[in-house]
């Protein structure tokens, strides 16, 4: 009995123990903030490989790389994402009259790059873009297609107005900074100017990956990429930094330029 007794007594923390290894993760939700080129390049290509993987769940609160990191200054995120470094991440903010007094309370990873891509109608023949043909078209500076091998007529320049860190970049990177013609069509989401493009036979716009489509035609031009950013206020939760870890090693192959 007392044999008995004793190996009841040390079988049942063992399985105890065993019960509480097998145990698993809670599932939590992960509140993540973002504009459309990192969610168009990172998080919706991963989001339901992570989800099965982990049981967490992410929300994604959509709005442009400004308001994300907005959102998690106020804690209305776990973490936000931009296309763009965070230096000009700041510099944007600060445009918008949002100073950030702290900026080492952030922490910021880079889980991608964002390649940005210019979209023409089908039906117009030039296929190709040098870096100052497309200067000249959104400066304004050339305003028919036939000054770039394309036919006689007006060129329709359309632009996001919810996407400020592709623009940013575009600008920074293809126009020197200069500004952009004041001749615009402003949309917002990248699906509604390929969808502008679509029907205007005229138009020609840029955008992330998801701007691309079978109803439109892709240019080729030297690449313009940025890098796509995590951000957290102070280190990463370990839901989050579980996030981080898929996208830089299972997920990787599913993430887009």
């Amino acid at each position: 009995m007392k044999c008995v007794a004793l190996i009841r007594n040390l079988f049942v923390p063992f399985l105890l123990l065993a019960a509480v290894v097998a145990a698993p993760v809670q599932a939590d939700e992960i509140k993540l903030s973002g504009g459309g080129g990192p969610l168009d390049s990172v998080i919706n290509p991963v989001k339901d490989s992570f989800e099965k993987s982990s049981g967490h769940k992410i929300t994604i609160l959509f709005g442009s790389s400004t308001l994300a990191f907005k959102q998690l200054h106020s804690g209305g995120s776990d973490v936000s994402m931009a296309g763009s470094s965070f230096a000009d991440l700041l510099v944007a903010l600060k445009k918008e009259g949002f100073e950030v007094q702290d900026p080492s309370s952030f922490q910021n990873v880079t889980v991608g790059k964002g390649v940005i891509r210019t979209i023409v109608n089908k039906a117009n023949p030039v296929a190709k873009l040098s870096k100052e043909q497309l200067k000249g078209i959104f400066t304004g500076k050339i305003a028919n297609w036939k000054e770039v091998g394309g036919n006689d007529m007006p060129i329709i320049v359309v632009i996001s107005n919810t996407n400020p860190s592709t623009v940013g970049m575009f600008k920074k990177n293809v126009l020197d900074n200069e500004p952009f013609t004041k001749e615009v069509l402003e949309m917002g989401r990248f699906e509604e100017l390929r969808s502008a493009v679509e029907t205007n036979a005229e138009a020609i716009a840029f955008g992330s990956s998801s701007i691309l489509g079978p109803n439109v035609t892709g240019v080729e031009t030297p690449e313009i990429s940025r890098p796509i950013i995590m951000i957290t206020k102070g280190a990463p939760s370990p839901k989050v930094q579980m996030l981080v870890d898929f996208i830089k090693g299972p997920g990787k192959s599913l993430v887009k330029e």
